[in-house]
């Protein structure tokens, strides 16, 4: 499986406010800042802050468009866990042809490539459900076009994620936590320094809401 996650183009600042100004306010006096001269820097450590506990917590944070790649094995294996997806809207299912270019959405009834209706037991996709799964059990016998590749068979696309201004406080507090971090520690490496409470502090805010 290979999983492509790129966040829509939404404001990272919409994390603590859906004013930029005011949520950059908010960050320089975070950080101490003297003025809005370093508010580049200060939005590029955001978004790393924010990609850093989409790792953490396993979830998709900000809408997101998100691609999946199964390979042909994955795919006759029954149920298939897509990990970190939540909120999945706007599912389109593609398969590899012979001449490696993928074909239109099979989930169109209107499409020429169109297999079977979603909703039958010839593929199934859960996308009510976190973590979302998917299972194509039939879908190599029915293709009209049988592929030669067994890598990257299917493609799989959609929105996911959880809306950056709908996450909770403990969000906002774990990225003050890494941002105030990257601000002060401008270097690869910190020596004679002790970052460790600063990593288990944001740990701990993830793990207090993992069921969000």
């Amino acid at each position: 499986m290979n999983i492509k996650i790129t966040r829509q183009a939404t404001t990272d600042t919409t994390l603590f406010d859906a004013n930029e100004a005011t949520a950059l306010t908010l960050l320089r006096n975070h950080v101490r800042a003297i003025d809005d001269s370093e508010d580049d820097l200060l939005k590029i450590y955001l978004s790393a802050a924010i990609d850093y506990m989409q790792e953490l917590s396993n979830r998709v944070l900000g809408v997101s468009s998100v691609a999946v790649y199964l390979d042909k094995g994955e795919v006759q294996s029954g149920d298939i866990i897509i990990p970190k997806c939540q909120n999945v809207a706007s599912v389109t299912v593609a398969y590899r042809k012979k001449d490696n270019t993928y074909s239109g959405d099979i989930t169109d009834s209107n499409d020429a490539d169109y297999i079977a209706e979603a909703t039958s037991d010839k593929y199934i996709v859960l996308t009510h459900r976190y973590p979302m799964v998917v299972n194509f059990h039939d879908i190599v016998e029915l293709l009209d076009e049988p592929s030669e590749f067994n890598r990257d068979l299917i493609k799989m696309t959609f929105t996911s994620g959880t809306l950056l201004s709908a996450l909770p406080r403990q969000y906002k507090q774990a990225a003050l936590l890494l941002v105030g971090h990257y601000y002060n520690m401008r270097e690869a490496e910190n020596i004679g320094g002790i970052t460790t409470e600063v990593k288990e502090g944001v740990k701990r805010l993830m793990q207090s809401v993992r069921q969000f």
